[in-house]
């Protein structure tokens, strides 16, 4: 299954970027994340490996993260490790826009075979998860005073 999202975001690709690589924000921003932090060492990077925790249809669960392509602040892919998600990979891209940032998230998974009927469902609540994250990066970015260089 495959989820799009798309947002512009009233800020330039840098300051964006630098939010969304921020791991102290996605509590904040998307909704049943409850932490995020880097398990390996060294800058973040291809190769990178995130571990969090969030709820899934009311149950919390772990899972891992693997940075396996990074192009700042340009774009990102990661796949994740989680039950009861089989695999998944989700692709963020920045884009300079008139307006500002275009971020474009796109998300590909497929469920444990057990779960497989319940693929409406998870894909529903999925879809209005990365809309309210959407939602939440314009307006927590957007409210953050611009950096001085831009407001000179």
């Amino acid at each position: 299954m495959r989820i799009h999202e798309s947002v512009v975001i009233n800020r330039p690709p840098d300051e964006v970027w630098a939010f969304l690589n921020d791991f102290f924000n996605s509590p904040r921003v998307r909704p049943g994340a409850l932490a995020l932090r880097q398990a390996s060492l060294g800058p973040l990077g291809s190769g990178s490996v995130l571990q969090g925790r969030m709820t899934i249809l009311g149950f919390e669960t772990r899972f891992t993260m693997t940075v396996t392509e990074f192009d700042p602040p340009r774009s990102a892919v990661v796949t994740l490790a989680a039950r009861p998600i089989r695999r998944a990979a989700i692709r963020t891209t920045l884009e300079p826009t008139p307006e500002g940032t275009r971020v474009d998230r796109t998300t590909d998974f497929e469920l444990s075979p057990a779960l497989r009927l319940m693929s409406p469902v998870f894909g529903f609540l999925l879809r209005r998860q990365d809309r309210a994250a959407s939602r939440n990066w314009k307006r927590l970015i957007e409210a953050t005073p611009p950096r001085a260089s831009e407001s000179s």
